[in-house]
């Protein structure tokens, strides 16, 4: 009776084998279709580093405007300026200008008057939530300087600046928006503002970035997007579960190789 049982499932082991067989291609073909489908939309920070000083624009002279391309395509999408003018007083501005569709994260300080772009510091977010102004031209620093001689004949000289640039310090942010496709993404302009009690506004662009997903959130200086990373993880740990899926469909065959995984998780 043993010796038949025996010869029995033996001879049905074959078939047994090959059932086990299509049973592992369908959970491992199951498995990539779950991995497929549970991937996000891939989200990066492109940063392009480049060192860009802002020349002087006279008045009646030059215009030197200063156009970037975030996503480098060949489409300009905001232009610099700095404007000088001097006569019997001087100013000095520097301005952004954003095509039709961009924006700048601003700050109007009186009604009615040009917003002024916000220094914004590393980590800061730059998204849907944020104040953009609307004008196709946001000041980014300005200063006016009065100067001449009293009745007496004693020089004088005192200059007054507006903006939230003034205090020198390097590598502040420009939060910005503007158009791919007619999708608003978002992203930044690293920019270094010097002006002193007695020297004019000088400014250089120091890098530009901005987030590949649109309408995605993007902090000020940072080189690569959260999501990418948890994006990542989640996609090791659904292989790591397909993988699993397909040594359990193995049977006896698959339990070393389960036992394998397991030991090289728990160390």
């Amino acid at each position: 009776m043993l010796r038949r049982s025996l010869t029995g499932l033996k001879s049905a082991s074959p078939s047994l084998d090959q059932q086990m067989k299509l049973y592992t291609v369908a959970a491992l073909a199951a498995g990539v279709g779950v991995l497929a489908l549970a991937q996000p939309a891939e989200s990066e920070v492109v940063v392009t580093k480049k060192t860009i000083p802002i020349p002087v624009s006279q008045f009646d002279g030059q215009q030197n405007l200063v156009p970037i391309s975030l996503n480098n395509n060949g489409i300009n999408d905001f232009s610099f300026s700095l404007y000088s003018f001097a006569y019997h007083s001087a100013f000095r501005e520097l301005r952004i200008f954003p095509v039709e569709g961009g924006a700048v994260v601003s700050k109007v300080k009186t009604a009615g008057e040009t917003p002024l772009a916000l220094a914004l510091v590393r980590g800061a977010k730059i998204g849907p939530s944020a104040h953009f102004s609307s004008d196709n031209n946001t000041e980014i620093e300005g200063s006016h300087a009065n100067f001449g001689y009293t009745r007496s004949g004693k020089s004088y000289y005192n200059k007054t600046s507006a903006g939230y640039w003034g205090g020198n310090a390097k590598n502040r942010y420009i939060g910005v928006k503007f158009l791919i496709n007619g999708q608003t993404h978002y992203g930044w302009v690293r920019l270094t503002v010097t002006i002193g009690p007695h020297t004019p506004i000088a400014a250089t662009i120091t890098a530009y970035a901005y987030e590949t997903v649109a309408n995605k959130v993007i902090k000020a200086g940072t080189l690569t997007s959260a999501s990418s990373t948890a994006a990542k993880a989640d996609v090791g740990a659904t292989r790591s579960s397909n993988a699993s899926l397909g040594m359990l469909a193995l049977g006896s065959e698959g339990l070393p190789l389960w036992r394998r995984e397991d030991s090289f998780t728990s160390n």
